[in-house]
Parts: structure tokens; C-alpha cells; sequence
């Protein structure tokens, strides 16, 4: 099916794990799913309320990011595409081979995640939109926008941690 993301949705999740053991994060799930969770059912307990200008707001910023978004995968392919040269020295040819497959890794988990907080960004955009013209301010729409913007921000600090990481090595890589 043309609309099916759940290869998204697993390939992100799959990035959630201890590099080590090879096995899902418990801290990681805990950080960008629990964390959100008690934010938004805390946020109802205590009665939180969004005003509908507020709704406005995040349907412009997802909408902004949804965009970003995109345009920083196609970056991320343009270096994916970036020819290598591989030394002749055996020991040197190793080396680059082990930094090449960590780097197609790293850019192989940040295009999952990437494409991930973009989904999580339609998800939002789509729900202030009925929020917004509903008029929903009190109960549970607020609460379902503590989740979204507790998980997009927390999803977004470890996306840009990752862009950081891959592109350190770019700059420290590239020879001029």
C-alpha cells in the first residue's frame, strides 16, 4: 500500500537500542515514549488548556519542520552519494572501511529517524488542525498536544545529536 509506514515506524524504533547488547533501549523508550506519556496525562490531571491562536502556532511550525525535514534528507543523500577514495595500504583500506560502514549505518538510522519526526510532524499538524477547528482548548486535545511536542522535541534533540555526530566527521574527513 502507497500509504503504509509502518517500515518507518519500525526502522525508527529499531534505532532505539543499546549499540552493545543489540537490544532495545529500555532507557530509550522510557525517554521518548513514557516521558511523553506522563507529560500529556499529567498536563489533563491538571487541567491544562490551549488556546486556539496556540494551535495556529504549531499547525506554522509543523509545518515549517515538516519542510526542513525533507530538505535535510536530501542533504544526507548527497553525502551518502559522496565518492570515497580508498587507500592502497591494506591496514589504511581497513580503517576507511570500518569509518565508510559506520557512516552508512549513522546515515542509515538518521534517515529512519528523520523520517519518523516527519510523520510525528504530519500527526501533529493534522491534530492541531482538528483541534484548532473544533475548538477544543480543554481535556484531552491539549494533553494529546503534550504528547506531540514532548516526543517531537525530545525525537528532535536526538535527530540533531546524530546530524552533529555525522557531520563532525564529515568536516574533520573532507580534505581541502
Amino acid at each position: 500500500m502507497k500509504i503504509n509506514v509502518s517500515s518507518i515506524i519500525s526502522d525508527h524504533l529499531a534505532t532505539l537500542r543499546d549499540a552493545d547488547a543489540k537490544r532495545a533501549s529500555t532507557g530509550d523508550i522510557l525517554l521518548f515514549y513514557v516521558l511523553p506519556a506522563l507529560a500529556s496525562g499529567a498536563s489533563m490531571l491538571l487541567g491544562f488548556e490551549e488556546r486556539a491562536d496556540a494551535y495556529g502556532a504549531s499547525i506554522t511550525v509543523f509545518g515549517i519542520f515538516i519542510a526542513l525535514l525533507l530538505n535535510i534528507q536530501v542533504g544526507m543523500f548527497a553525502i551518502f552519494q559522496r565518492e570515497w577514495d580508498i587507500s592502497t595500504d591494506p591496514r589504511l583500506e581497513k580503517i576507511q572501511r570500518g569509518t565508510l560502514e559506520d557512516r552508512r549505518v549513522l546515515l542509515t538510522e538518521l534517515n529512519a529517524n528523520i523520517s519518523y519526526l516527519i510523520l510525528v510532524s504530519c500527526t501533529a499538524l493534522f491534530a492541531s488542525l482538528i483541534f484548532y477547528t473544533e475548538e477544543w482548548e480543554r481535556g484531552l486535545a491539549p494533553a494529546v498536544m503534550v504528547l506531540l511536542y514532548t516526543h517531537f522535541l525530545l525525537t528532535l534533540v536526538m535527530v540533531v545529536k546524530r546530524a552533529h555526530a555525522l557531520f563532525h566527521k564529515e568536516y574533520r574527513d573532507t580534505k581541502f
